[in-house]
């Protein structure tokens, strides 16, 4: 598993290392991360020295990729490069309530050997998330394969229907070969136009199957996100136990 984090994130500079209930929050990810069924190993992937020792400080494992990768996937590529694990799971660095469940979820439709790409999904019901373009919105095919991704608020109701729309959660899992494919393919228009790194995919004409998690996820986007954070992991039982796991 890789877990990519950078200090340069536009939207929220530093936020990897911002403190969480008393450990930094790409720390809160990787602790997490290990404790999922499945994992035998749990690398971050950064270009700065700065996350790099504290992690390290932590015992934890870092892999040093280059500073010009725009999306994470292709700097999780860099960092899986000669790996000998057949599926490689990229969790975000800024998803401290992520449930080692959820890391499970996606990578159960790789016992199909037809999947190669699997994005983790949750119900999206709530309407500032769904019109705040921090959001990666998605909608599925029929067969469970990810029809699009998009910040803007979709579907348009022309009529009024139940049409069930998700929350792309920045829990990826990837065959390794089409990981590195991915790094290889040219960056695509809508990829560019939205910064969603999972449209390359589809504009290239590869599947993207969408497994359902159930229940509300989030990350951390921006500052007035760590307050609330910081209290589901206090008062949340769920999230105090696991919470408890690894401290």
């Amino acid at each position: 598993m890789v877990v990519p984090a950078r200090m340069g994130s536009s939207r929220y500079p530093g936020k990897p290392l911002v403190q969480l209930a008393g450990l930094p929050m790409v720390e809160h990810v990787r602790r997490r991360s290990l404790l999922a069924k499945g994992i035998n190993r749990v690398v971050v992937a950064t270009c700065d020295e700065e996350i790099q020792i504290v992690v390290q400080s932590f015992g934890g494992e870092v892999v040093m990729t280059s500073a010009q990768h725009e999306r994470c996937s292709e700097r999780v590529a860099e960092a899986a490069r000669g790996a000998k694990e057949e599926i490689i799971v990229n969790v975000q660095g800024d998803e401290p309530l992520m449930h080692p469940e959820h890391v499970e979820k996606v990578l159960e439709p790789f016992r199909d050997p037809a999947v190669d790409v699997v994005s983790l999904l949750s119900p999206l019901h709530d309407d500032r998330d769904i019109s705040s373009p921090a959001v990666v919105k998605a909608v599925r095919r029929v067969n469970g394969d990810v029809l699009f991704y998009t910040r803007s608020p979709i579907p348009y109701f022309i009529k009024k229907t139940e049409c069930q729309l998700f929350r792309e959660t920045g829990i990826r899992a990837f065959r390794s070969r089409n990981l590195q494919e991915y790094a290889k393919l040219p960056e695509t228009p809508l990829e560019r136009a939205e910064a969603v790194d999972m449209l390359r995919f589809l504009e290239h004409g590869i599947s993207v199957r969408g497994a359902e998690v159930a229940g509300v996820t989030s990350g951390v986007d921006f500052p007035e996100d760590v307050a609330p954070t910081e209290k589901i992991l206090a008062t949340d039982p769920v999230q105090k136990a696991l919470l408890k796991k690894y401290l």
